[in-house]
């Protein structure tokens, strides 16, 4: 159950503008299914910089139109409405912002990777690639949050971690917070009424696969165990890649082509990650 200090991190930190901006109602208007893609762009366009970053992610090579994407409807029509949505939340949380304490130094490129990999092996295992995409590209949000909008307690954090080498990152962000930083990010896109299966996702993306029983929950922690493997480093809160895969059903073997599969695909996003 949530004690009133955890109820006081989740307040802070998804506040909103009280003037919502364009990303805002963007986030609205996606909850309306009788928006058009028209509508969006229009919206969209209405603000550079949210347009420039969903422009900039519809012309990476992964989605193999570099360079023809041209105007924010189209980019809506390349990206699905899923990570339409992923963007606008990011957005609507300032983290594209580079005023002040944006987001961790890793927090993109991190994200990024994820998505890419909850992609592919989302259309290995059947589910829509597009959730998975952006579950895979909001994983995080609860770092980035803290990151930005508590930073006394997300450098407590690094305290507590620098102090005692013994001490997980998990576990100091429960001695700090009361929950870990997937808890941050589920309890937030909860306040922003995403899909209940992603809001679970992302909130166990750090528990034993075997312990998740949705398809998609699955996907996200293999996804984030391709994202460390490709990274080079050494994490004690991430299941392995064998497991996370054995999970999800995957042959012996599959994660040497996912891995090379997921690295074409990180060079093929690596226009979207001019965000910074």
């Amino acid at each position: 159950m949530a004690t009133a200090e955890t109820n006081d991190l989740i307040t802070e930190v998804t506040q909103l503008p009280v003037q919502p901006g364009a990303a805002m109602r963007l986030l609205w208007m996606l909850e309306d299914p009788r928006t058009s893609a028209a509508d969006l762009g229009r919206l969209i366009e209405s603000d550079p910089a949210l347009s420039t970053q969903v422009i900039r992610l519809a012309n990476t090579a992964f989605y193999g139109l570099s360079g023809k994407v041209s105007s924010a409807w189209r980019a809506v029509t390349v990206l699905g409405l899923a990570t339409v949505r992923a963007i606008a939340t990011t957005a609507a949380f300032d983290l594209f912002s580079e005023k002040g304490r944006s987001v961790p130094a890793d927090f993109w490129p991190h994200s990024v990777t994820t998505a890419a990999a909850a992609a592919a092996i989302a259309r290995r295992v059947g589910i829509q690639p597009n959730d998975a995409f952006s579950s895979g590209l909001l994983h995080d949000l609860g770092a980035a949050l803290v990151f930005r909008r508590a930073p006394r307690r997300y450098d407590t954090v690094l305290e507590l971690l620098a102090g005692d080498p013994t001490l997980s990152r998990l576990e100091a962000e429960r001695i700090e917070f009361g929950m870990t930083h997937a808890e941050v990010g589920a309890a937030a896109l909860s306040v922003m009424r995403f899909p209940a299966e992603m809001v679970e996702a992302i909130g166990a993306h750090h528990t034993t696969p075997s312990e998740i029983t949705s398809t998609l929950g699955r996907v996200l922690v293999a996804a984030d165990s391709v994202a460390i493997e490709l990274e080079h480093v050494k994490s004690e809160q991430n299941a392995p890649l064998d497991e996370a895969l054995a999970a999800l059903e995957m042959p012996a073997g599959a994660g040497e082509s996912l891995l090379a599969e997921v690295r074409a695909d990180q060079d093929n996003l690596a226009g979207f990650l001019t965000v910074r």
